[in-house]
C-alpha cells in the first residue's frame, strides 16, 4: 500500500466517523418538552358534584413526534373504568383524542405512548389536551386536568 493510499483511506474513515457523529448527535439533540396536569374533580353538572372525589397528576413528555404520558390518582368515588386524553381549550369539554391504559380501582396509574402528527403536537403545545379519568359512578368523567408546561 502506498503512502498516498493510506492517507486517502484515513481521510475517508474520518469523514465516515464525522457523518456518524453528526447523525448520533442529531438523534440525541432532539429536545423534549414537558407537560403536567393536576387531576381534580370537575363536575359536568350540579347533579354529579356530590358523587365525585379524588385527585391525581399526569406527566407528559413530547420528544419529536412521540408523546409519553404517565400519571397516578387516588380517592375516586368508585373504580376507574377508562382514562382518555381529550382535546379542547381549558375549561371546555372536547372529544377523545387518545386512549390511556388505566389500572382499574379507586387508586392507580395511567400510561400511554403515542405518535402525534403536527396538528396534534400544536394542540398539545397550545394547552388543548386534558387527561380525564372516568369511573363506574361518573361515566362522563370524575377527574380532569389540562396538560400544560410546568
Amino acid at each position: 500500500m502506498t503512502r498516498g493510499h493510506g492517507a486517502r483511506r484515513a481521510s475517508r474513515l474520518l469523514i465516515v466517523a464525522g457523518v456518524l457523529a453528526l447523525l448520533v448527535g442529531a438523534a440525541h439533540a432532539q429536545t423534549s418538552q414537558e407537560f403536567q396536569g393536576r387531576l381534580s374533580v370537575l363536575p359536568i353538572d350540579f347533579t354529579t358534584a356530590p358523587s365525585m372525589s379524588g385527585m391525581g397528576e399526569a406527566h407528559a413528555t413530547l420528544t419529536g413526534a412521540t408523546l409519553v404520558i404517565t400519571g397516578d390518582f387516588e380517592g375516586l368515588s368508585s373504580p376507574a373504568t377508562a382514562a382518555h386524553v381529550h382535546q379542547a381549550p381549558p375549561a371546555r369539554r372536547g372529544p377523545v383524542a387518545l386512549t390511556l391504559d388505566v389500572v382499574s380501582g379507586r387508586s392507580g396509574t395511567l400510561a400511554g405512548t403515542f405518535t402525534l402528527d403536527a396538528a396534534a403536537q400544536d394542540a398539545l403545545r397550545g394547552g388543548e389536551y386534558y387527561v380525564q379519568i372516568h369511573t363506574e359512578n361518573n361515566r362522563g368523567g370524575e377527574l380532569r386536568g389540562w396538560l400544560l408546561p410546568p
